[in-house]
């Protein structure tokens, strides 16, 4: 075999490179199962390294001996052996460096280090910073980062600082559209004091707080809408009264002004005259009590005055005893329209009427002894605007031809605005 000594100077120089090569794979194997605290495969690695390293003084002797003709005696013993003893020492040392590699990366993937905790935590959505009391960081992961980027306009470099910023102020609302909560404790590690502050990812919760505030604001607003429509809601009440009033006295006028010239003009007895007559003075009366209706408050005086006026006599089984200024207001537009349809349509001489009461309503019953119907009753004009006023204020109507003509009514005592 040939000596290593009398190889050429280019071959000589790539052992010498490789030898260099297994020195730098020995101590970086080194570093890193030290630090993984694996000593035995640490050992391993030192031999590697210190065998790289001998060979490559063996190999700068030798160029030693080339330009200067001396050498160590050990190192020219070595020089004068066959180089394959040099390839395979260098193929045994590379062979152990490259297996150390190899079982510390598969040792990273099964076992927790440092490095994989601070990977781990990189990845968490929630920010978190450990810090000590002079504000140094220990641990802070990347959405902390971006957190304190975001509300300082600079990386996190002092925790305490940056928890005095945030301290005051339940949620942060973010540049990103996101919004977050901290929470803050300290605890001791190994005898030193270590604050932990973390941040919470409370976007949808923030999202639907707003939302929430949102509608409570519109609701806030509509019930100031409801309070001022309340306040109103009488006098509009009123003014539409009125103006079904004005409609019903208008069609009651035209067909008056129409029988009253259908009798002038043309020949008619003396039955028609009275019956035109007897129209023209019911509705002068009704009109007449409507019109001191506000000034009254006796009820059944003033029903019983009105009803002698038209030629009516009432009969009452019980009278309303409530003070609820709606019931009464309905009860007595019913028991007038009792009373002219009675006069007007069934020629009646009596109008009975029966109330009974419940804590939250008022019934009553109009039935007269005139004649029946002679057709089925189609309701129109007052009654019409009566059923109208009494379903808006959440009671019920119902009329009943089978004995004369029956008007009943139930009206709640509570004003129902909504209805309304």
């Amino acid at each position: 075999m040939k000596p290593f000594i009398l190889l050429p100077v280019l071959l000589q120089n790539a052992v010498c490179l490789w030898a260099l090569l297994v020195c730098f794979g020995g101590i970086a194997d080194t570093m890193l199962l030290f630090k993984q605290r694996r000593y035995r495969s640490c050992a391993l690695s030192v031999l590697c390294f210190a065998l790289g390293y001998f060979l490559f003084h063996v190999c700068r002797e030798g160029t030693e001996l080339r330009l200067k003709g001396h050498a160590a005696q050990l190192a020219l013993y070595l020089l004068n052996r066959p180089f394959v003893m040099f390839l395979f020492l260098l193929c045994l040392a590379s062979v152990v460096c490259v297996c150390l590699f190899i079982s510390i990366r598969r040792w990273r993937m099964t076992h927790i280090s440092s490095a994989s905790i601070k990977e781990s935590v990189d990845l968490l959505p929630a920010g978190i910073c450990y810090y000590l009391d002079e504000g140094q960081c220990i641990l802070v992961n990347h959405r902390m980062n971006d957190i304190c980027f975001s509300l300082a306009g600079r990386s996190l470099q002092n925790g305490a600082a940056f928890y005095e910023l945030v301290k005051d102020k339940k949620v942060h609302a973010l540049s990103d559209g996101t919004a977050v909560s901290f929470r803050y404790r300290v605890f001791n590690y190994q005898g030193v004091p270590l604050h932990e502050l973390i941040a919470d990812d409370i976007t949808e919760l923030y999202e639907k707080s707003e939302e929430l505030r949102r509608d409570n604001e519109k609701a806030g607003q509509l019930a100031a809408d409801m309070k001022a429509y309340g306040e109103t809601i009488t006098d509009t009440v009123r003014r539409q009264e009125i103006l079904q009033a004005k409609v019903s006295i208008h069609d009651e006028m035209n067909r008056m002004i129409l029988a009253t010239k259908k009798t002038t003009e043309g020949p008619c007895d003396a039955k028609e005259r009275n019956a035109v007559l007897k129209m023209w003075r019911t509705q002068t009366l009704l009109l007449g009590k409507e019109a001191g209706a506000e000034k009254s408050r006796n009820v059944v005086s003033d029903l019983n005055t009105l009803a002698s006026a038209i030629g009516i006599r009432l009969e009452w089984n019980g009278t309303p005893k409530t003070a609820s200024k709606l019931a009464l207001s309905i009860f007595l537009s019913a028991a007038r329209e009792a009373m002219t349809n009675a006069a007007k349509h069934a020629d009646a001489k009596l109008l009975l009427i029966a109330v009974s009461e419940s804590d939250t309503e008022l019934s009553a019953s109009f039935t007269n002894d005139g004649r029946r119907p002679a057709s089925p009753i189609t309701e129109s004009g007052g009654l019409k605007t009566l059923r109208e006023r009494i379903e808006k204020a959440g009671g019920q109507m119902r009329t009943d031809a089978a004995n004369g003509f029956a008007l009943m009514i139930t009206i709640p005592k509570e004003e129902k605005t909504d209805a309304l």
